[in-house]
């Protein structure tokens, strides 16, 4: 009995295989209804995806057979591949040279008939075959033919969807190891620098306490900025930190009631609040699925900033929110907005206000600050599987929109302050 020949590019086929990960897997419904469809389209008892390994044909699927694979020796199959572009069809084999005397055709399962379609991969790489066989002498119609051509292209495809999705989960494997070794790198960036910082300021002070007294004001001022200039250089640490730190407690995600949330940061802001200067308005919020300390964050920055970027003598900040179906989505979505009467961001600045340490004005306006507050906010919000964004269509001042859970394409479009605003004026207009 007559081997077949390897194929000229057996070495590169054989890795393509094992990129695959696919040889010695577990039965999957998707390969196993392929073959019960060739069965019954070309009226065979047996149906198989083989796939030819370096010493054996294992079968991914099989119908009217009992093994799971053969010798390569023996393989029908390792003749089928070696015409990429062609069924490799037999139509009696105790009259082909090449397996009259094969231990599968002498032998159980008694092949006479054999069809095969090679499962060619996009870079040309035949992994093996999807084939019927029968234990009597026959031939496929010109449309049995076709439709085993068809199925054996669903079949690679099934495979490069397999090989797509291994290769994505090595990313995603790769990326969880970056991130490990960036925050690792964070900390210990954070505590390298922190402790120079924190000297240079802490010698600033000693230096104005020991020879203040000798110092013309050009000289304390410049050492004035020196402290500032530290100042801001561990908030900008600290706030890297943190932003380090924000996607690694996905896994400490509860039920968190928003509306204790806001409490929280009003109980923060009871200062300004009891002056009368700020007006926090919030109606009844839902609760969502999160991370307690990261969403008091969110609103915390966002109703901060608000305040923070804001001229007016008597500052507002309203807190809502709105649902509603977008598109083909089966649930409602749940839509969250922070607005302010304040100073607004111009539409030409807007695409920067989430990139970190991007500051919109100069260091010392509005208190200062190091940037990071929305850029914090967005890595919040995402997550938390959401999107944040701004409503373009909102006047005096700013009016953040944001989801926790929800990132449903165009959503972004789909939610405007202006709405909730008609449709109160439509409720009081009838007394509701």
């Amino acid at each position: 009995m007559p081997a077949a020949p390897l194929p000229p590019n057996e070495s590169v086929r054989l890795q393509s295989l094992a990129d695959y990960q696919i040889v010695d897997s577990l039965p999957e419904q998707e390969y196993d209804d392929i073959v019960g469809i060739a069965a019954r389209i070309c009226r065979t008892p047996i149906a198989l995806v083989s796939l030819i390994d370096a010493d054996r044909q294992w079968f991914k699927a099989r119908v009217g057979v009992d093994v799971a694979q053969t010798d390569r020796s023996a393989a029908f199959c390792a003749h089928a591949i070696l015409h990429q572009d062609e069924v490799l069809a037999v139509r009696d084999a105790t009259q082909d040279p090449r397996f009259l005397d094969n231990p599968l055709v002498t032998g159980a399962p008694h092949i006479r008939f054999y069809a095969g379609s090679p499962l060619v991969t996009p870079q040309g790489i035949a992994l093996g075959t999807l084939c019927v066989i029968d234990s009597i002498p026959r031939e496929l119609s010109g449309e049995q033919l076709m439709s085993l051509k068809a199925l054996g292209r669903q079949t690679t495809s099934l495979i490069e969807l397999r090989g797509r999705t291994n290769q994505l989960e090595k990313y995603r494997s790769e990326l969880e190891r970056s991130n490990e070794a960036l925050q690792e790198f964070a900390y210990a960036a954070s505590h390298d620098l922190k402790q120079p910082i924190r000297g240079i300021g802490s010698l600033t002070e000693f230096f104005v306490e020991d020879y203040g007294d000798q110092l013309d004001d050009s000289a304390k001022e410049k050492l004035e900025l020196i402290r500032r200039l530290t100042d801001r250089a561990q908030t900008m640490i600290d706030q890297m930190l943190y932003y380090a730190r924000v996607g690694s407690v996905v896994d400490r995600l509860q039920p968190v009631d928003l509306n204790e949330v806001v409490d929280q940061v009003k109980e923060n802001l009871f200062a300004l609040i009891a002056s009368g200067q700020v007006t926090i308005q919030s109606r009844q919020l839902p609760s969502v699925s999160g991370e307690p300390v990261l969403l008091n964050e969110l609103f915390q920055n966002l109703i901060s900033n608000g305040i923070k970027y804001n001229d007016n003598e008597s500052k507002t900040v309203e807190v809502g929110f709105q649902t509603k179906r977008i598109g083909d989505e089966d649930e409602p979505v749940t839509a969250f907005f922070v607005a302010d009467n304040g100073i607004g961001i111009p539409k030409r600045m807007r695409p920067e206000v989430f990139t970190i340490f991007r500051r919109l004005h100069a260091a010392d306006a509005y208190g200062g600050g190091s940037g990071a507050g929305l850029t914090i906010a967005r890595k919040i919000v995402e997550t938390h599987g959401g999107r944040i964004w701004i409503d373009p269509a909102y006047q005096g001042g700013t009016c953040f929109w944001f989801t926790i859970g929800s990132s449903a394409a165009g959503i972004e479009n789909e939610f405007r302050h202006d709405n909730i605003r008609s449709e109160r004026d439509v409720c009081h207009a009838i007394g509701i």
